[in-house]
C-alpha cells in the first residue's frame, strides 16, 4: 500500500519561491537545497539569499546544490559570500527541493528552468511531513556527496 504524503500543489514560480522563502525564514537550524540556476537567479527577488544569511548569523546552516556555469558564477558567489555551503553537480537538471529543518519541504521534477520568469507555470508540491523531508533528505545527501565543492568549480572556469 502506498500512503501519500498530505500538502499542497504549487502551481507558479512566483508561488514556489514565496513557499521557499517561507520555509528558510521559519526554519532554526538547517535549510538544504537543489535548486536550478534561473531559479537561483529569481530568488534575489524576494529576498531569498538574505534570509538564508539571517539563518546563517543565528546559528543555522544552509547547503545547497546547483550546476555552476560562467553564467551562473555571479550568482553562486553572491551565496557562498553570505554563508551558504554551495556544491556543482555536473548531470543536473529539470528537478527542484528545498527543505527546512529536516520537516518541511517543496519539491518538484520535470521543471525547463530555460528562460524562466516569475509568472511561469510550474507544478510543486509542498508539505510538512516527515516522512517525505526525510526522502528529500537522504537524496540531497547522495547528491551532496558526489558533487564538487563550488570554490573548485569556479577554479575550473
Amino acid at each position: 500500500m502506498i500512503i501519500m504524503a498530505k500538502g499542497i500543489i504549487i502551481e507558479s514560480v512566483k508561488d514556489a519561491l514565496a513557499a521557499g522563502s517561507n520555509i528558510i525564514e521559519s526554519a532554526e537550524k538547517e535549510v538544504v537545497w537543489l535548486l536550478e540556476p534561473a531559479m537561483l537567479a529569481l530568488s534575489f527577488q524576494f529576498g531569498i539569499p538574505n534570509k538564508s544569511k539571517m539563518l546563517i548569523e543565528k546559528g543555522g546552516r544552509v547547503r545547497g546544490i546547483t550546476k555552476i556555469s560562467g553564467t551562473s558564477l555571479d550568482v553562486t558567489r553572491r551565496l557562498m559570500d553570505n554563508g551558504e555551503e554551495v556544491r556543482h553537480i555536473d548531470q543536473y537538471q529539470g528537478a527542484f527541493m528545498l527543505v527546512g529543518d529536516k520537516k518541511e519541504s517543496i519539491s518538484s521534477i520535470n521543471v525547463n528552468m530555460v528562460d524562466v520568469s516569475l509568472d511561469d507555470p510550474l507544478v510543486a508540491f509542498w508539505t510538512d511531513d516527515q516522512a517525505y523531508a526525510d526522502f528529500l533528505i537522504a537524496t540531497f545527501e547522495t547528491a551532496w556527496n558526489e558533487a564538487v565543492d563550488a570554490e573548485k568549480r569556479a577554479r575550473e572556469l
